[in-house]
């Protein structure tokens, strides 16, 4: 039997951890000097569904500064799940969400946006001291998205493996192997 491969976004503003969330994953380290993604960063990263069942993520990070809008959207075709990421102490970060929302929704045609699957993280749950948007609030957007929420922390792990294992048990579950 092939190992099933799905093609999974990380969208959001820029510095909000989504290519430290990659990193944490693959290689279980946090790089507190990493540049932020230029454009688009691709990984293929093998998550186990269960004890026997692995798939491959093809997880598309894609760098939130403006000037790539154009180049970003072109990588929303195809995808199977899409993770909005935000950072727990930006809020600018969390308010721009229905922007990343909407522009995800154009860029595919709504319905078929609106049946891709997703789920939001509120990154960098580590610096509660500086927290600018509740776990509450982070509930209440994913909820009205109908998508379940994470918080947790590239820079500690914190959920980490939790949400890609998740990601990939729903994938496995909506497109099994043929």
């Amino acid at each position: 039997m092939s190992v099933p491969v799905y093609k999974v976004l990380l969208i959001g503003n820029a510095d909000t951890g989504k290519s430290s969330l990659i990193r944490r994953l693959i290689l279980d380290e946090f790089d507190e000097s990493y540049c932020a993604t230029v454009g688009v960063d691709l990984s293929a990263i093998a998550v186990n569904v269960d004890a026997f069942t692995p798939v491959i993520l093809t997880v598309i990070d894609l760098g939130g500064q403006e000037d790539f809008t154009a180049l970003r959207t072109q990588y929303y075709k195809g995808a199977h799940f899409v993770a909005l990421v935000y950072d727990i102490s930006d809020r600018e970060s969390f308010e721009a969400l229905p922007e990343w929302y909407e522009g995800l929704l154009v860029a595919l045609d709504s319905e078929t946006g609106k049946r891709l699957p997703g789920a939001l993280v509120g990154n960098k749950s580590d610096r509660e001291e500086a927290r600018q948007v509740s776990s509450a609030e982070g509930r209440i957007y994913a909820d009205s998205l109908g998508w379940p929420f994470f918080e947790g922390s590239a820079k500690t792990g914190e959920n980490v493996q939790d949400v890609f294992t998740r990601i990939a048990k729903e994938l496995y579950g909506r497109h099994p192997p043929r």
